[in-house]
């Protein structure tokens, strides 16, 4: 997993709503892996001035409905084929955990389409069942970014459906909400540092 001191940076839209902190993680992630893909190309980062400012772009055209987060159709299928290996530090293991992105005992008898993994016994026993992404600040780790869009898409999905997408972050939190959106990421490492999904090693 790539090491990473986590921290919110300044300077940035204040985020208030579920949906605020799910579009701005969504939308950075979606214009890093652009730039990634672009790098393995050999084409030059189409964003040379920094993520920022088309993150903020792009994030208001998700508040407005003019770009809607896809399913997890794809997602689970890119999962099911791609290597056996830790969802989360890609290492080889003689046998494998069933993690839960989203804690199952913080979900009650709701059942999440995409919300299993494949984890080494280390990461889902140090994890046990604390918040995914407070676990990677514990840690001062970074998830696979395939691992994170997987993550960030079944937590917006669940809070549409329990109708928090335009709650405050911090009340959804106290109401129940099984994750906290807070701890997303604001920021991301640079991007030579990433890994897109240890599943999917080229």
């Amino acid at each position: 997993m790539t090491r990473w001191t986590w921290s919110t940076p300044t300077g940035q839209r204040k985020l208030q709503s579920v949906a605020d902190h799910v579009f701005w993680s969504y939308t950075l992630l979606s214009v890093t892996r652009e730039i990634m893909v672009r790098m393995k190309a050999g084409q030059p980062n189409p964003f040379p001035n920094g993520r920022t400012k088309e993150t903020n772009i792009r994030m208001s055209r998700y508040q407005r409905g003019l770009l809607n987060i896809r399913d997890l159709e794809r997602d689970q299928a890119l999962a099911e084929d791609g290597i056996r290996v830790c969802a989360h530090c890609g290492s080889h293991a003689p046998r494998y955990h069933r993690d839960h992105l989203i804690p199952r005992s913080r979900l009650g008898s709701v059942v999440l389409m995409g919300n299993v993994v494949r984890a080494c016994p280390a990461c889902n026993l140090s994890r046990g069942n604390r918040d995914l992404m407070i676990w990677h600040h514990d840690n001062e780790t970074f998830p696979s970014l395939g691992i994170l869009r997987r993550y960030l898409k079944i937590c917006y999905f669940h809070a549409r459906d329990q109708g928090r997408l335009d709650q405050p972050a911090a009340a959804a939190v106290t109401e129940g909400l099984p994750f906290d959106p807070r701890a997303f990421p604001r920021r991301f490492p640079p991007v030579n540092e990433l890994v897109w999904d240890h599943a999917w090693p080229n």
